[in-house]
């Protein structure tokens, strides 16, 4: 098939959504114009060689030809037919795999060979991938009696090859790669084989996957068959085989050993037990502390987010549902290091910013009590379920809405992700379920009018693709052709040159390429562009209008009545929501007084809030809430939000310059507006 990496990258995404969009293209794959147009002519090369119509560019959009997908539909695979070049990281991947699987003494010139790199980028990639990988406690090293071998303890050489291999499955070509490696072992890949033994072992003991992560142990099983006919083999303590013995995973665990053929030992049978444990959803006996111990983590957190995030759920036992079900199998991931890949991970630190350092916040706790790092990918897949949440749209009754399934193997977090998202562009459409590949091609009766999915389907229902984080370009794209399928509407933006050349009718252009430049996103949803530029930072919210500095105060009840002042006098809320602080406060306590000395009083939108805003009550001597002397508060930081998204910027900023505790003596120490202001003012750039 294609030989070159790049290319094969372009043409498997083009076969995924058939329709994109040049800037589509260039905000996923982060290339230049040119070098699409460059792949595209490699692409439409080989097409040509086979001949295939060529992928065609009309205007700002790549089609695929019907002749080309109905090819590779019949072929299912995009693979190239020879090694390729490969990037330094993927050659970390392979160089980990190789060693892990090796049974003979394994030279320089193997590796050369195998990587068909210089002896010296060997070397050069042996010490980058050491220092890269450290944390895992295993090292590449070289001796003569053994060669290149792995340095480590067996449970930490296959968490980090289980890592390795997870990054490489994220790859288009790693069916080909997985191939070239086991070839050079000299024998067959069988993964369909250990892909049946865990799906028997799941239907027999009922249990729920995650899809996606379920497929990728498949994949490392061969990986583990290798080194259990090694006798390479995991230790644990007494204590922790006995503990796991009582989960009822423990015989499914027994089960697969037995079907592997290798010997009986406790300790793989733990090591099984535990991954079962970090792959399950449901149906799972664990230990009545820990089921306990969980829920309140996750009541905890759920409240937690709601304090910090100043909003309240409507649902607060079905969210607290929801995140109990994604904590279960996490935390024996994260308990005993069970590598996880979020491929999602630096995007939703990008378009998450906010949420993203909220929720790393409200961990911090959770880990001291675990006793257990919590890595990055674990606060994504969190915060991702916390973005679905926020996301969630109001719904309006409709008779002729049309019907729709998401189709997504990413777990609960990504699935809700692409609903909500899919439910904000489409107000004529109902998301009516989201299921897993396996739950769609299991049930043959579905009666939608469309399909969206995160992984390419074989249906005769009208199918979308669509990735679980939607830039606001592929939000527009997706809208276009589904607009187009349904009601024969084209749903174009205008380009920037167009745009351009009418406000040049009505207005002088003084810098036609910083006007350009500002437009670029604007081509894209424009509606989803203005949402992220209404989000207010720090300083726009805090000015010295809204700063007020004040001995003392009789009560709680006046203090907050005063915090409000400068909003009413705005017309940024009403009466009605300070009242309803108030009563908040007395029926369900303190919330709102989120550390010492500092309380954030608000409420819900619709109690009164007119636009958003935020105020600032600083008192020389606190007034306590309730009357209760555990609850001083002398800073006062009054929210208006109008939902639940809006607000999240300034507050995380505002979070950011309280959790220093040299900022809020600062505070209680200020005497004037302009020193108070002056430090808003440095939590609100970008950066922060």
């Amino acid at each position: 098939m294609i030989m070159e990496k790049r290319p094969a990258f372009l043409m498997s995404y083009l076969l995924k959504s058939q329709c994109a969009s040049l800037n589509q293209i260039r905000e996923y794959m982060q290339l230049t114009r040119r070098q699409i147009v460059y792949d595209l002519e490699k692409v439409n090369y080989w097409l040509k060689e086979k001949e295939l119509p060529p992928i065609v560019c009309k205007g700002n959009v790549i089609l695929v030809p019907d002749a080309v997908l109905a090819f590779f539909k019949e072929s299912q695979h995009v693979q190239p037919e020879r090694m390729m070049n490969l990037t330094e990281e993927e050659r970390f991947m392979m160089i980990y795999l190789y060693l892990f699987i090796r049974e003979e003494l394994i030279s320089s010139a193997h590796l050369t060979q195998f990587l068909q790199v210089s002896k010296n980028t060997v070397i050069t990639d042996v010490k980058k991938a050491n220092q890269k990988n450290s944390p895992f406690l295993v090292e590449i090293r070289y001796t003569r009696q053994q060669g290149y071998h792995l340095k480590g303890t067996e449970f930490d050489k296959r968490a980090l090859v289980m890592k390795q291999l997870n990054k490489l499955l994220q790859l288009p070509y790693y069916e080909k790669l997985i191939r070239y490696l086991w070839n050079k072992r000299g024998e067959a890949y069988r993964f369909d084989y250990f892909y049946e033994i865990l799906k028997s072992l799941s239907k027999r003991h009922k249990l729920q996957f995650v899809e996606e992560r379920f497929n990728q142990f498949a994949y490392f099983l061969p990986f583990y068959y290798c080194r259990q006919k090694q006798k390479k083999l995991v230790l644990f303590h007494g204590e922790e085989i006995n503990a796991l013995k009582q989960d009822s995973l423990w015989e499914a665990g027994k089960e697969v050993i037995q079907e592997l053929s290798v010997d009986e030992d406790e300790s793989e049978i733990c090591y099984f037990t535990l991954q079962l444990l970090g792959l399950s959803l449901g149906n799972t006996s664990m230990q009545i502390e820990d089921r306990d111990l969980l829920i309140t983590i996750c009541e905890q957190l759920v409240a937690d987010f709601e304090t910090k995030a100043c909003m309240v759920f409507e649902r607060k036992n079905e969210v607290i549902k929801l995140l109990y079900q994604h904590m279960k199998p996490a935390y024996f991931r994260m308990k005993y290091r069970i590598p996880i890949h979020n491929p999602l991970l630096k995007e939703i630190k990008k378009e998450h910013k906010e949420l993203f350092t909220l929720v790393k916040e409200m961990i911090l706790p959770i880990s001291s009590l675990l006793q257990v790092p919590i890595p990055d990918e674990e606060i994504a897949f969190i915060t991702i379920l916390f973005g679905a949440l926020l996301e969630k749209p109001t719904h309006h009754t409709s008779t002729k809405k049309k019907r729709a399934v998401v189709v997504c193997p990413s777990g609960i977090s990504s699935s809700l992700m692409v609903k909500h998202q899919l439910e904000s562009v489409f107000s004529e459409i109902t998301i009516e379920k989201t299921v897993s590949l396996e739950e769609f091609y299991e049930e043959k009766g579905w009666e939608f009018d469309l399909v969206f999915s995160t992984v390419s389907l074989n249906t005769k229902l009208p199918c979308f693709y669509v990735r679980p984080m939607m830039t606001p370009a592929e939000k527009n794209q997706i809208a276009s052709e589904v607009y187009h399928h349904l009601f024969g509407m084209n749903y174009e933006s205008v380009p920037n040159v167009e745009l351009i050349s009418i406000i040049k009718k009505f207005a002088n252009i003084y810098d036609e390429k910083g006007l350009a430049q500002a437009l670029s996103p604007f081509t894209i949803y424009k509606k989803e562009k203005m949402y992220r530029e209404e989000q207010p930072v720090l300083q726009d919210l805090l000015k010295e209008e809204t700063i007020q500095l004040m001995e003392e105060l009789t009560s709680w009840e006046e203090a907050i009545n005063m915090a409000a002042n400068p909003l009413l006098n705005k017309g940024v809320i009403e009466k009605s929501y300070v009242h309803a602080i108030i009563e908040n406060v007395k029926t369900l306590g303190p919330y709102m007084v989120i550390g010492p000395g500092v309380a954030i009083p608000h409420a819900r939108p619709e109690m009164g809030v007119r636009k958003i805003g935020m105020s600032f009550l600083k008192l020389e001597r606190p007034v306590h809430f309730l009357n209760d002397k555990n609850y001083p508060v002398q800073l006062l930081f009054f929210l208006a939000a109008i939902d639940n998204k809006t607000h999240l910027k300034a507050l995380s900023q505002l979070t950011k310059l309280l959790s220093k505790k040299d900022n809020i003596e600062f505070l209680k120490k200020a005497q004037s507006k302009e020193e108070i202001e002056e430090l808003f003012q440095t939590y609100s750039t970008k950066e922060n």
